[in-house]
């Protein structure tokens, strides 16, 4: 596999353009058909054995090229078959983005204010039906009043557990506001779709109509848009600025460390599996971007919640 052309389309925008040879591309084709589960689809057949090529042949042209261009990658290559012929071999892209210039202010002392939800009375009574019937019939007045602080208090507390992780997300969201420089902007409208989802997911999730919810922000539909750009691009800092923070801190994981996750490859937290110089990369950031969120978290300050539970009565109509 040899490369034919690496160049950025701005700071941090990495492309490239490789080869393959028509011995390369037999090989992997031998074992495709080798396979127990082989395409018998020809155009399927050559599909799979350009994959093949490119997961087993592209990990040593991906070293050279970090090495030589002093380049900090940060996401999974994206492959473009440009042209392929049996007799020749194929041609190739691939696109994926690095570290940009980017410069990291502070990384401590940041402040929030863990603030868990109002728990409303009917959460309180629901609770008391599902779980504690028995024991809510059988008491008396005091009995009942007591039960009552109880699970206000249970529901309270789990409400100020859930208020402090997302606390602790905001301080490190805080992060983004320090970090300056050049983002691509090709990243940044693939971060900014990625939290458009989420959101739709979490708005399906809890049943919330959308016009509902920007009718309780006080938010017009473009308000709303420009609110998650900025949301997007500020959780986007904080990504590339914890690796900083990392590399500042002196917060990389060890070898024994990333070589365990790889031998423990879990999808969720790092996808599918691609070739050893990417997956390497992937585990290892993932560990130093931990590492530096506990960093960050621990040198800044949350304020604590109320100390009693805030409870909203029904509404008299």
């Amino acid at each position: 596999m040899k490369l034919e052309h690496f160049g950025m389309a701005e700071p941090g925008d990495c492309r490239l353009v490789f080869t393959a040879s028509a011995e390369e591309l037999a090989a992997a084709l031998a074992k495709e058909q080798a396979a127990p589960d082989a395409p018998q689809d020809e155009e399927e057949l050559l599909t799979a054995a350009v994959n093949r090529t490119i997961l087993e042949g592209f990990d040593p042209l991906y070293r050279q090229l970090v090495q030589e261009q002093q380049i900090v990658p940060v996401t999974d290559p994206d492959f473009e078959l440009l042209a392929v012929n049996k007799a020749e071999g194929f041609r190739a892209g691939a696109q994926f983005y690095t570290l940009p210039p980017l410069e990291l202010g502070r990384d401590t002392g940041f402040v929030q204010a863990i603030e868990p939800h109002p728990l409303r009375r009917l959460t309180i009574e629901l609770e008391i039906n599902r779980n504690y019937g028995d024991e809510e019939r059988a008491a008396d007045a005091a009995g009942k009043a007591a039960l009552r602080d109880r699970v206000t208090r249970e529901l309270y507390a789990k409400r100020c557990a859930q208020a402090k992780d997302r606390a602790e997300k905001e301080l490190v969201w805080q992060l983004g506001d320090e970090v300056t420089g050049f983002v691509p902007k090709r990243l940044e409208a693939g971060n900014y779709f990625a939290e458009q989802r989420q959101f739709n997911l979490s708005l399906q999730a809890n049943g919330i109509n959308f016009d509902r919810f920007l009718a309780v922000r006080g938010q017009t539909v473009e308000q709303f848009r420009q609110w998650l750009h900025r949301q997007a691009e500020r959780k986007l800092r904080s990504w590339l600025g914890l690796m900083l923070v990392a590399e500042r801190e002196g917060l990389q994981p060890t070898e024994a460390e990333v070589n365990a996750a790889l031998a423990n490859w879990n999808e969720k937290l790092d996808g599918e599996r691609t070739f050893p110089a990417n997956d390497s990369r992937k585990v290892r950031q993932r560990l130093a971007r931990a590492n530096a969120a506990a960093f960050v978290v621990a040198h800044s300050t949350l304020t604590p919640p109320p100390a009693e539970p805030i409870v909203q009565e029904p509404e008299n109509k």
